[in-house]
């Protein structure tokens, strides 16, 4: 799943960001609004990562997870 994919539907997606990264709040998905970059500010703020960190963990995050009933 890309990140042009993830901002198409970011309702939906916010679910799997939820379970995925277990401190994000609805509040916080809602002030991402799918943009990267703040996506990786709240990462860094609320796991303590590093840019670098944060950003593999997007990136992670875009290799391992897919929408239910997504083809891999």
């Amino acid at each position: 799943m890309n990140w042009a994919e993830l901002q198409l539907d970011w309702k939906g997606a916010s679910s799997l960001f939820k379970t995925y990264w277990t401190k994000l709040t609805d509040r916080d998905l809602e002030e991402i609004d799918g943009r990267r970059d703040k996506l990786r500010t709240s990462l860094q703020s609320l796991y303590s990562y590093g840019d670098e960190e944060a950003e593999g963990a997007i990136a992670t995050f875009e290799k391992e997870v897919r929408f239910p009933g997504a083809v891999k």
